[in-house]
């Protein structure tokens, strides 16, 4: 008999998380002068925004004797200050001021606290991350253009999801699921490409609506692992930009932004909001089976499962932390 504790093991503890640009907050989450301490890739950082609106992020524990940076600490100009001695660190982590001594050695100056990239674009704050600490390799994403003018936040959303951060954008290669868990009346016709960091799919498929079947077009465009905007072009318009963030292999926080093209009659905007609500209604269906699946390295695939394989091969370049000696590509099913 099974004892009702056990945990099962769904072969996500030892999936690598990948590298790359990943949302950690909103930018109406951190205010001038606040101090936040985030729990992502399975380790710690601390942000901070400084009077001058520029966000910095620096590993959480004081070079000097240890403090934790995110407990009791001060922004000072655009500085952090450290609660133990008072030492001041700038975005680039150098210390900038150490109270009871003028002598500060240079290499102190130059950088002494580990710091992560930061960017901060259309709302949303995205740190850089790399086990090897190794350098951007692309640019964070931009919302696309707006046919009409400049496009209208509507909502936002997000969920904490017990998944590797992999399954969640694998999970729109998987057009077999769109009619068993989303009523997708006939199977999507499709396109897929590879280009470099970046991933294109166009999904055509049939939607219910109240007034019979329409036929709807998706446009993805996925800029490394944590980035997807979506295009929904149909009834309405709609662009869903999405951020997958890893809190460690097991976990992940998926963030959405749902914006609209302006200048919506009122009929058009019912429209708008029931696509809405039904593009949250899909995640919402996706999420009980996202939390209690299982990674399969080696699936067994069949004609219509979609390009699955093709999707995890692009994929496995964000786990090569080693460029020489491909370190990571066990979750890409090579």
């Amino acid at each position: 008999m099974t004892d009702q504790h056990t945990v099962l093991d769904r072969g996500y503890a030892n999936v690598p998380i990948p590298f790359g640009w990943f949302a950690v907050a909103m930018s109406g989450d951190i205010a001038p002068g606040e101090i936040k301490t985030l729990q992502y890739f399975a380790t710690e950082l601390v942000i901070w925004r400084g009077e001058n609106g520029q966000v910095n992020a620096v590993d959480p524990f004081c070079p000097h004797l240890g403090a934790h940076l995110g407990v009791n600490s001060d922004v000072v100009g655009n500085d952090l200050r450290c609660p133990f001695h008072h030492w001041s660190f700038n975005g680039e982590g150098g210390v900038t001021d150490i109270p009871y001594t003028k002598l500060i050695p240079p290499k102190l100056k130059r950088s002494c606290l580990p710091t992560w990239p930061v960017e901060e674009k259309d709302g949303v704050i995205f740190v850089w991350y790399h086990p090897n600490k190794a350098a951007p390799k692309w640019e964070v994403a931009r919302l696309p253009n707006c046919p009409d003018g400049e496009w209208v936040l509507a909502e936002t959303h997000e969920w904490i999801i017990n998944i590797h951060c992999q399954e969640i954008t694998e999970n729109g290669q998987d057009y077999a699921h769109f009619g068993a868990v989303h009523g997708v009346p006939y199977a999507p016709s499709t396109q897929f490409m590879n280009e470099g960091w970046v991933r294109r799919n166009t999904v055509v498929a049939e939607m219910k609506t109240p007034k019979g079947l329409m036929t709807g077009k998706i446009d993805v465009t996925a800029t490394g692992p944590g980035q997807s905007m979506v295009e929904y072009t149909d009834v309405t318009h709609v662009v869903q930009s999405q951020q997958v963030t890893p809190i460690n292999s097991q976990t992940t926080h998926v963030r959405w932004q749902m914006y609209h093209i302006p200048g919506l009659s009122e009929g058009r905007m019912r429209v708008t909001q029931a696509r809405m609500r039904d593009l949250v209604k899909q995640i919402n269906q996706d999420i009980p089976i996202w939390n209690r699946k299982r990674f399969n390295e080696h699936p067994l695939l069949v004609k219509g499962d979609g390009p699955m394989l093709a999707y995890r091969e692009q994929y496995a370049r964000y786990y090569q932390f080693d460029e020489e000696n491909k370190t990571g590509s066990v979750a890409a099913g090579n």
